[in-house]
C-alpha cells in the first residue's frame, strides 16, 4: 500500500535519534511521500552531548530533562495524526503519557535490541503498535519483529573492484572487537581504509591496542565515506564484511543494502544468517575465533556466488512499522521488489 499524496496532508511528529547519520531523513522523505508533513524532534533532551552522557548513565534526570524538552517544543502545536518514535531513548511512561495527549496513534520502532536501548521496556505497551528489528527481542517480547531496509539508490554494477568491504556503526566500547576482525582479515586479505571518528577515539585505541593501531597506522583516516561513496564502495565490492553489535540480533541496513546490490555477505551476527531472509549462498557466518585460513576460506567460497538482487525498500519497510496489525511476531520474510 504505498502511500499518495493527500489533498489535506496529514501530520507527523517523528521522534528519533537526529545525530543518526541521515536515517530520520531518509524515514522523514518517505513518509512525507505518503502525504504526511513531518516535524523532527530528537528522542532525548537535552539534545547535546551532555544528554548522552546522562543516557550513558543511565540517570533518571534523562526522563525528566526529556519530558520538560516535549512539553516546551510541542505546547501549542496542533494535534498530530501520528507519532512515530524510533528507539526514544530518552522517554518513559510519563513522556507517553504526554505524548498521548497530541496525537491520535503512537507507533514505536526500535532498531537497537532491549539489551543494548533498554528505555522502552517500561514504555512500549503504552504505544499503538511497537516493534523491533531484533530477531530474539521480538521472540522474547512477543511483539512484531519488522526488518529494516535499503537505503542505497545506485543500481547494481557488474564490475567490481574490491574484493570485500567492511563497515560498522560500532560505538566506542565494541571498538576493540571491531579492530580484531579488521587484523584478522588484514592478515589474510589486502585491505587499505580504516576510518577513526574523532582524535579521541584514535588516542584511546592506542592506549588500549598499541601493538594493532601501529599496524593499523598507515590505514588509517579520519575522513569517512560519503553516503554515496560507502554505497559506491559497496556496490562494487564482492564481498561485505557486516559487524554487528553483539548485543543485537537484528538484521543490519547494511546486510538489505547488500542485497539490493547483489553483494555477498559475512556477518558476525548468527540470527541473520539463520533467519531465512538470505539466500544461503550469499551469506555467511563468521565466529570470532575464525583463524585467517577460515576466513579466506568463507570470502573465496563468497566471491564464487553472484546472489541475484532483491530490494526490501523504504516503502516495505513503512507498509510494515504502520501495519494496523499485531500479530505477536512476525516471521522473517522475503518481501521487497526486485532490484
Amino acid at each position: 500500500m504505498s502511500g499518495q499524496g493527500q489533498d489535506i496532508p496529514k501530520r507527523c511528529l517523528l521522534i528519533a535519534p537526529l545525530t543518526f547519520y541521515s536515517f530520520h531523513r531518509t524515514l522523514a522523505g518517505g513518509l512525507e511521500q505518503r502525504g504526511y508533513t513531518v516535524d523532527m524532534l530528537n528522542e532525548e533532551f537535552p539534545a547535546n552531548s551532555f544528554g548522552k552522557v546522562l543516557s550513558k548513565l543511565g540517570l533518571s534526570l534523562l526522563r525528566q530533562l526529556t519530558l520538560r524538552g516535549l512539553k516546551a517544543q510541542l505546547e501549542g502545536r496542533d494535534a498530530y495524526d501520528l507519532v512515530l518514535i524510533i528507539k526514544g531513548r530518552g522517554l518513559g511512561p510519563e513522556a507517553l503519557t504526554y505524548l498521548r495527549t497530541k496525537t491520535r496513534r503512537i507507533v514505536g520502532y526500535n532498531f537497537d535490541s532491549f539489551r543494548f536501548n533498554p528505555s522502552p521496556i517500561d514504555w512500549h505497551h503504552l504505544t499503538d503498535r511497537y516493534t523491533t528489528f531484533d530477531i530474539h527481542d521480538a521472540a522474547d517480547y512477543g511483539i512484531p519483529l519488522v526488518h529494516l531496509f535499503s537505503a542505497a539508490q545506485i543500481p547494481p554494477v557488474a564490475e567490481r573492484t574490491y574484493d570485500i568491504s567492511i563497515s560498522s556503526a560500532f560505538i566506542l566500547s565494541d571498538l576493540p572487537t571491531l579492530i580484531y576482525y579488521f587484523v584478522r582479515y588484514r592478515q589474510a586479505l589486502d585491505l587499505s581504509y580504516f576510518y577513526t571518528n574523532s582524535l579521541l577515539t584514535l588516542a584511546l585505541g592506542l592506549l588500549r591496542h598499541p601493538r594493532l593501531y601501529a599496524r593499523l597506522w598507515p590505514h588509517i583516516s579520519f575522513k569517512p565515506l560519503s553516503q554515496e561513496q560507502a554505497m559506491a564502495a559497496l556496490a562494487t565490492s564482492r564481498v561485505t564484511f557486516d559487524y554487528a553489535m553483539p548485543q543485537q540480533s537484528g538484521i543490519t541496513i547494511r546486510c538489505f543494502e547488500a542485497q539490493s546490490l547483489g553483494v555477498t555477505v559475512l556477518t558476525n551476527n548468527l540470527a541473520a544468517v539463520e533467519s531465512g531472509y538470505f539466500d544461503p549462498d550469499s551469506i555467511a557466518y563468521l565466529p570470532k575465533v575464525a583463524d585467517t585460513a577460515t576466513i579466506s576460506a568463507l570470502v573465496t567460497d563468497l566471491t564464487r556466488w553472484a546472489p541475484a538482487t532483491r530490494r526490501r525498500s523504504l516503502d516495505n519497510f513503512l507498509d510494515d512499522l504502520l501495519s494496523d496489525a499485531t500479530p505477536a511476531t512476525q516471521a522473517p520474510t522475503n518481501a521487497g521488489d526486485p532490484a
